[in-house]
């Protein structure tokens, strides 16, 4: 069976997954916030802007404002896509309109779907369902959902494990491919457990030596894909990442 397929935006990533992910998937990443963290998302949607596919990033994290000068340091100068309805903006993480729109050119500014109460999903479903209506074609729609940091909400682990699965599993009738972060301190039982429905199941971690930090991509499962029992070591450069090496797993 010919399994559809988008690339990752990872050079070297999509050699390790039969040539990159199968679309209508929904992936766990399960990952501090970091640079590398940061790089991953901004790839995946970097390049199926390329491709000419929309996408949907939702700002848990960090302002619009960082997201879009990061992507730039990246070389990726999204504020045509922007202006286009190609990449739309949800704002979850600046609680009021007013400061959603600092650091961005007014252009953008009012193209920013601002969600001001995290805790309430149907704020959220509300925002997507704009984001949807605005964008012209939405064949090939990536989304991103940063992780819900604990300073925005009350809600307990479990709750946090679920937040935003259902409205962004609506997304699903449009063939999307969506990355869920979920932060690495949540229990491994709790994340084994809650993200036993997930289509594929990523980590990024980082291990320390006395000289260099490096990062490593633990892909535990994914959907119609035969995956080497190997982590993989990324690299970065120009702060863009790539696949160093890969390693088994013992």
């Amino acid at each position: 069976m010919i399994v559809p397929r988008a690339p990752s935006g990872i050079p070297g990533l999509d050699a390790v997954i039969e040539g990159g992910i199968p679309t209508n998937s929904t992936i766990a990443l399960r990952a501090e916030p970091s640079n590398p963290t940061e790089h991953f998302q901004q790839q995946f949607i970097a390049e199926g802007l390329k491709l000419g596919s929309p996408a949907v990033y939702c700002c848990l994290s960090r302002p619009v404002a960082n997201v879009i000068r990061s992507m730039k340091h990246q070389g990726f100068d999204v504020l045509e896509s922007v202006a286009n309805d190609q990449l739309i903006f949800l704002d979850c993480y600046s609680m009021q309109k007013r400061t959603s729109a600092m650091g961005v050119d007014q252009g953008v500014q009012k193209k920013i779907i601002s969600v001001t109460e995290v805790d309430d999903e149907r704020m959220l479903q509300d925002g997507l369902a704009s984001a949807v209506e605005r964008i012209p074609n939405l064949k090939g729609l990536r989304a991103v959902c940063e992780s819900v940091p604990g300073t925005l909400t009350a809600r307990s682990a479990i709750e946090v494990m679920r937040w935003g699965r259902k409205a962004f599993g609506d997304l699903r009738a449009f063939e999307t491919i969506t990355i869920h972060t979920f932060p690495v301190g949540i229990r491994d039982e709790l994340f084994t457990m809650m993200a036993h429905d997930f289509d594929a199941i990523f980590e990024i971690k980082a291990e320390s030596s006395s000289d260099r930090i490096t990062y490593y991509l633990n892909i535990q499962k994914m959907r119609m894909t035969s995956l080497p029992h190997k982590l993989i070591e990324l690299h970065s450069e120009n702060s863009l990442l790539s696949v160093q090496t890969t390693q088994k797993i013992t």
